[in-house]
């Protein structure tokens, strides 16, 4: 038999009850649940039934998967969100395949420089080839440029901000 849950003061009993089953631990981690922390975790997808007691960043999480997996997923992969959370774990933790480097790695570089200083900036630009730059804009202009030049790579980039951010 289902006891059904109505008011806020059930679902702080059944919340209370139900952590002391879980030994005051996050069913989902293991992790102790701080004090103020712990949330009524429940099945949004049928019947609203409570699967045990989370901590509240972890229930958020939670239902941010399976809200992804409804709206992105769900529509296409015929499988199950366990099925799929479990395929994308090992995924994961493959090993990397390091034959190509994701254009991405732009943006991550052209972050870390505008990190530096005006002064690191300068530097930067020059050791790579370029001209030292008159203004924020302008350097930000030459390191755009000086990012797309093939021969310097990302490991050199990457190597010469690190060298000045350093010194």
């Amino acid at each position: 038999m289902t006891l059904d849950i109505y008011t806020p003061s059930d679902l702080k009993k059944v919340r209370e009850l139900l952590l002391i089953e879980q030994e005051g631990k996050d069913l989902l981690t293991g992790l102790e649940i701080p004090q103020g922390k712990a949330v009524t975790d429940h099945r949004h997808d049928t019947e609203c039934l409570v699967r045990g007691v989370l901590h509240r960043n972890c229930n958020s999480a939670l239902g941010r998967i399976e809200n992804t997996f409804l709206r992105d997923l769900s529509w296409w992969y015929p499988h199950s969100i366990s099925e799929f959370l479990r395929l994308a774990a090992v995924y994961l933790e493959k090993g990397e395949d390091k034959r190509y480097r994701h254009n991405s790695f732009i943006k991550h570089l052209k972050v870390q420089f505008n990190k530096l200083t005006a002064k690191q900036q300068n530097q930067v630009l020059t050791v790579l080839g370029s001209t030292e730059g008159v203004n924020i804009k302008n350097r930000k202009e030459l390191f755009a440029k000086v990012v797309l030049q093939r021969e310097l790579g990302y490991d050199k980039i990457r190597s010469v901000i690190q060298l000045v951010k350093e010194n």
